[in-house]
């Protein structure tokens, strides 16, 4: 099953919402690492992997945001994120070709989507040095990585193909990439889960 099925289904079933209320603590810990100098200005913001919009309705709402944007695979989610969110924009597109796409950012964030990608480091690599502004930085949260054991079974079990990295690993493809002030860390662990990987840098 392609990840862009799966989340269609989810919007059918409703599962979409527990997103949101499952991934809310990790989203305000990763939009607290976005610098003051950023936020306190005039930003653009665009989330790679949107699903239904919550995270750019949220940030939408910071008054210095003047451009909010959200691009996701599944046509389901992108519907439900426009008629949720008019004053934002929502497009459709291949998280794995992002070519068509070359508006710049000062914030480029995305939750739950790299380990779904064919080639997260060719993703990252077109978000440095082309949709991020200079002075511009980018976050992403992974739940799915080699350390977090609980998370290794998802493939099998969504019948979803899954890129396994560890955290050294994601580090340095920021670091290849070109990223700068990189910042690495895990959020929410309890137990054997060892929560969300955080994974931050700056152009």
């Amino acid at each position: 099953m392609k990840a862009v099925d799966l989340f269609n289904n989810w919007v059918d079933l409703g599962k979409d919402n527990g997103m949101e209320i499952n991934h809310t603590p990790s989203v305000d810990y990763m939009v607290n690492l976005i610098p003051d100098s950023i936020i306190n200005s005039k930003f653009s913001f665009l989330d790679i992997g949107c699903g239904n919009g919550w995270v750019v309705k949220k940030m939408s709402s910071i008054e210095n945001c003047n451009l909010a944007v959200g691009i996701d695979g599944a046509d389901k989610m992108i519907k439900k994120a426009k008629l949720h969110d008019p004053k934002s924009h929502y497009f459709q597109l291949n998280v794995d070709d992002l070519l068509s796409y070359t508006e710049n950012f000062d914030i480029v964030f995305s939750m739950e989507v790299f380990y779904y990608l064919k080639s997260p480091k060719n993703t990252l690599n077109y978000i440095f040095h082309n949709l991020l502004k200079n002075n511009g930085c980018f976050v992403m949260g992974i739940d799915h990585y080699l350390e977090n054991i609980p998370s290794l079974k998802w493939p099998i079990d969504l019948k979803v193909d899954m890129v396994t990295h560890s955290i050294l690993e994601w580090k340095k493809i920021f670091q290849n990439v070109g990223f700068s002030n990189i910042k690495v860390s895990q959020f929410g662990r309890k137990k054997d889960w060892l929560g969300t990987l955080v994974l931050y840098g700056e152009k």
